[in-house]
């Protein structure tokens, strides 16, 4: 930092060294006094300025008359909005206008003279400094105008800005800036506050960036009628300094690391089920990740510490269902942990078995997208729109379904929401207004070839995961017992333990099949266990009478190259097959179709065989470690991810990647989206979603 003084003399550089600089001056204007601002411009233009941007809000009659007056000259840009835009929103757009190799912006209340404005450019246009801000505060009678009030508010928050961001100068908020274009362009997409603060966080911002900034004294007349409340304003202030001390603090930490800090919102085992299971694999996958720090925020548990530090990434469990001191735990921590992303994997019970508890968890992505300046984003797991009225919960009436529609919507005000289903995502486009959601099936969990299933007796009939009055199990046992009766070897496994929500269900089950031929149940069954039961598994049946979200049980499925039969009720089409990969459908409920299904399946070694083999093809091509390749696009700002042009670039005339074939892959359209297809054999290397970023063959459909 250099000196405080003002400088003597031009700032400009000897004549032919280089060309001068060419200056572009914004000035945003809401219910200013019209003879002021336009005889600034006057005077601005008259002195020989390149470009003036006007970036008017809600101009009234005599507004407009003075821009019209103004317009006519083609040094003169304008960008006008007909609702407030807020002074840092009317300078983000006015600046995105300037055309100046140094560009910024003074206030068009006239309290700052032409000539002080053409000095503060004048630094940056001679390379003495990448940013020049004016200061009001290095002489006494510069102030003497403002109240006693006003100037003691000035200095408090001046000594407030300066601790929360760092950076040390005397007057964040003096009404003219100037920088270099450079600059401006690599801090402009991280801007985020649009009111009083936006001065403030655009010069921590450049500051924390690198760039060579110098505060100069001006001269400078109190207008005296200032919009700015000490009482009112001062709460939200603080609000914002408070945000940008997190932004330039998650600024800092990615450059010393260049990791993002990413801190995940999900169970985590030993917790059983609520997403457990599909938490730790994909923070087991972005953790593996270089470009990653990751901490899991999970359920508190009685079997695990506090902290435990898992290799690549940290488990923290701090919070707990149907607890409000838990959540309390859990905002303070994401508000307090300086996060740059926070990961909310959640379905709509997630929180509780209470609805205050529920609705409170599903508010947290969108509080927090407004007190933090990390991006929020949430992967929601279910709707409420696809559970089949039948089966909901009899103490769910209207006005509990209502409550979980405006819960969902306030859900969906995060930063961004993805949606493990197509439909879904249809779903909330043509029902709820949300900010950003982008369609990332759920993935598997492995992509290893796994064996075939056998083919030999007995039959194994597998029924997997929590065991609620959800699950048919009654009619799977009914259906091989039908088949054990006609001759057949065949058994059923029954793993899981009791949903959370009917704790005590799977004993009962137990108890009433404990003498039934060929019945087995296995309880939880731990990580390590997974490999032997889907190996020793021939099929697997989903029994659901409802489906209120993709299937993991049927992602499993396709990681061991098992075959699946379904019930084909409501959403279930669209929690398995519509992700990729092969089932076959049943009627709900009818024991004696379902040993149909299950006996000619057995009959027929080549289909049962096929339908795994499809199943196993499907689970390679979108696994748990493409979800978290996606996730991390979408934590990144929008001006950081990649577009579909960016990966046709990539890939145009790449080699095929199907083995045994030497063509080239070229990009077209594929279902309305786009695609990289190999010209000689037509296999879709990469197909795209809507929003254009790569993703498997279904996620296009």
């Amino acid at each position: 930092m250099s000196a405080l003084a003002r400088p003597t003399g031009s700032a400009r550089p000897a004549e032919g060294v280089q060309p001068t600089p060419s200056r572009s001056v914004v000035l945003p204007i809401y219910g200013e006094y019209p003879p002021l601002w336009s005889g600034l411009v006057e005077r601005i233009l008259a002195t020989g300025w390149e470009e003036v941007v006007l970036c008017v809000d809600a101009p009234d009659e005599t507004t407009q008359r003075a821009i019209d007056r103004l317009a006519d000259d083609p040094r003169v840009v304008v960008s006008t909005s007909a609702e407030r835009r807020g002074k840092g929103g009317a300078l983000v757009a006015g600046l995105a206008e300037a055309a100046g190799d140094v560009v910024g912006f003074v206030d068009a209340d006239g309290a700052i003279t032409v000539e002080e404005l053409t000095c503060v450019f004048g630094l940056v246009a001679s390379g003495d400094a990448d940013v020049c801000i004016g200061s009001r505060g290095y002489s006494g009678q510069r102030r003497a105008r403002q109240s006693l009030l006003r100037r003691a508010f000035a200095f408090g928050y001046g000594a407030l800005a300066r601790q929360a961001t760092g950076v040390p100068v005397y007057d964040f908020q003096c009404g003219v800036k100037a920088f270099s274009r450079e600059a401006w362009a690599a801090v402009a997409d991280d801007l985020e506050e649009r009111g009083f603060a936006f001065d403030t966080e655009l010069v921590a911002r450049l500051y924390h960036a690198g760039f060579q900034l110098r505060e100069v004294s001006i001269d400078w007349t109190d207008p005296g009628d200032s919009s700015v409340s000490i009482v009112r304003d001062a709460p939200r202030m603080l609000a914002s300094l408070r945000r940008i001390h997190r932004a330039v603090a998650h600024d800092a930490a990615g450059r010393a690391t260049g990791r993002l800090k990413v801190a995940m919102v999900s169970a985590h085992p030993p917790v059983q089920g609520h997403l457990a299971e599909y938490g730790e694999a994909l923070a087991t996958s972005l953790g593996a990740r270089d470009d990653v720090e990751l901490t899991v925020l999970a359920q508190r548990s009685e079997y695990a510490p506090s902290v435990e530090h898992r290799g690549d990434y940290v488990v923290r469990r701090l919070w707990a269902r149907d607890s409000l001191t838990g959540t309390v735990a859990l905002l303070r921590e994401l508000l307090t942990g300086s996060y740059d992303v926070v990961h909310f994997n959640v379905h709509m019970t997630y929180f509780g078995t209470k609805n205050r508890y529920r609705f409170l968890g599903l508010a947290l992505p969108a509080l927090l997208a407004r007190l933090t300046s990390a991006r929020v984003v949430a992967t929601l797991h279910d709707l409420l729109e696809v559970v089949e009225d039948d089966v909901i919960e009899e103490d769910i009436g209207w006005v509990q379904a209502l409550g979980a529609v405006f819960a969902t919507q306030v859900l969906l005000r995060c930063d961004a929401t993805t949606v493990t289903s197509s439909t879904y995502l249809d779903l909330i486009e043509s029902r709820y207004k949300a900010r950003e959601v982008h369609h990332v099936p759920h993935g598997t969990f492995a992509a290893d070839q796994p064996p075939a299933p056998s083919t030999e007796p007995p039959l194994r009939v597998l029924v997997f995961g929590h065991l609620s009055p959800a699950k048919d199990v009654e009619t799977v046992v009914e259906a091989v017992g039908r088949i054990q009766s006609a001759g057949d070897d065949a058994e059923v496994l029954i793993a899981g333990d009791s949903h959370p929500g009917y704790p005590g269900y799977r004993e009962r089950l137990e108890k009433r099949f404990s003498t039934t031929p060929g019945v087995h149940f296995t309880g939880y069954v731990e990580a390590y266990e997974l490999d032997e039961l889907w190996t020793a598994a021939t099929l697997l049946v989903l029994p659901y009478r409802t489906c209120t979200g993709v299937s993991g049980v049927y992602q499993l499925a396709k990681t061991y190259g098992r075959p699946v039969v379904a019930f084909d009720v409501d959403g279930m089409r669209t929690s398995t097959v519509e992700t990729g990969g092969a089932a076959v459908f049943v009627e709900p409920g009818d024991p004696d179709a379902l040993a149909g299904v299950l006996r000619d399946l057995w009959a027929d070694p080549h289909r049962l065989v096929d339908l795994g083999t499809r199943n196993a093809m499907a689970a390679r091509e979108w696994t748990i470690d493409d979800v978290a390749d996606r996730l991390v696009e979408i934590f990144a700002p929008a001006s950081a991810r990649r577009t579909t042009s960016d990966l046709f670039a990539d890939l145009d005339a790449a080699p095929c990647p199907e083995p045994g074939c030497d063509g080239r892959l070229a990009a077209e359209p594929f279902e309305g989206h786009g695609a990289v297809v190999c010209t000689r054999c037509g296999t879709p290397a990469v197909r795209t979603f809507g929003d254009g970023v790569a993703g498997p063959p279904e996620a296009a459909r």
